[in-house]
């Protein structure tokens, strides 16, 4: 009976040991969809009885090892027992093959003998993210000024995505948040490139690149409009005098040849050779003198005419080789005025 009060006394102060509780600072952790993460644990220097881990309902307890014991550990979630492991020693949480229904608040509690000690987490699963695109709103412009919205999207939208934007090649590299970003561009300003980039917790990515002479190609009104039509117009004059002067030299090559043909053909007939006649055998050479029809002779010597015609001495041979450069041609005129 004396030993009763002692270890009432005593087992009192242990419920009152036991009942209060330690607790850490909330630990938020981040994991990739298909990944893994650890809950990191640190245990008291105190013995511990056990360790329980607890999403949503008991997840598992582990009695941690002894002098000559192994560890006892009970997954009591069975569909998670494939996903779940223990790192040696410290007994941190390792949660593989992440889904999107494992983010959550996860609790442990660390059993000693005099107190428990509370460790709270909070564990939020993301996806990849993927390459944003770039859409291009209503255009306008005013006095050479391009105005518009560019728009940041993805096909599927995440969660706790953050939009922003950088904009390359100004004096200052500008960077802007928000999945919009408004536009007000001069071609005097020179180009601008605007890249947009989402984020997450585990992840970035950033859109192909668009610039401001792309974005503003071809947009009506201002002195933009009027440097480009000056532009085209002359380079179709160019084109234009390039086209005739090309013409110009094709024609005057080809008179130039149809020229030198018929002066081919002058000199081919200047050079003909006039067929010679030779009198027939027997033939006395005679002087003939042919009046002009329709003329009457006076008996001014002055104005008679006259027409000799001669014919060739006989030949004897006519075809013989032999014959001399004396022979006459088939004709001789001679005028006598």
């Amino acid at each position: 009976m004396v030993g009763f009060p002692a270890c009432f006394i005593r087992l009192s102060l242990l419920c009152q040991l036991t009942g209060s509780a330690a607790s850490g600072a909330l630990k938020e952790l981040f994991g990739a969809l298909g990944g893994s993460v650890t809950f990191p644990l640190e245990l008291p220097e105190q013995p511990v009885d056990s360790i329980v881990w607890t999403f949503n309902s008991a997840l598992a307890i582990i009695q941690p090892a002894g002098a000559n014991e192994s560890a006892n550990v009970i997954v009591i979630q069975s569909r998670n027992k494939d996903r779940v492991s223990f790192l040696d020693r410290n007994y941190s949480l390792s949660l593989s093959q992440l889904r999107k229904n494992d983010s959550g608040a996860y609790r442990v509690e660390i059993h000693s003998l005099f107190q428990i000690f509370t460790q709270k987490y909070v564990l939020r699963v993301y996806e990849h993210l993927p390459k944003p695109q770039i859409n291009v709103g209503l255009q306008t412009n005013e006095n050479g000024t391009c105005m518009t919205n560019l728009s940041c999207s993805m096909e599927q939208e995440g969660e706790d995505v953050i939009y922003s934007w950088n904009s390359l090649g100004q004096t200052a590299n500008e960077y802007h948040e928000g999945s919009i970003l408004p536009i007000t561009w001069r071609p005097e300003e020179g180009n601008v490139t605007f890249i947009c980039m989402v984020r997450n917790p585990i992840s970035c990515n950033l859109s192909n690149p668009i610039s401001a002479w792309k974005l503003c190609e071809g947009a009506a009104g201002g002195k933009d409009t009027s440097v480009v039509f000056l532009y085209l117009l002359s380079s179709f004059f160019l084109l234009s005098l390039l086209v005739l002067g090309l013409v110009i030299s094709i024609i005057k090559r080809e008179r130039r040849k149809v020229s030198e043909i018929i002066e081919e053909k002058k000199g081919m007939d200047n050079h003909q050779e006039i067929p010679k006649f030779y009198p027939l055998s027997g033939e006395n050479t005679e002087d003939y003198t042919i009046p002009h029809p329709n003329k009457t002779v006076s008996e001014d010597p002055v104005n008679t005419i006259y027409s000799i015609v001669q014919t060739p001495k006989k030949v004897e041979k006519p075809h013989s080789p032999s014959r001399t450069s004396d022979t006459p041609g088939l004709f001789i005129y001679e005028q006598i005025i």
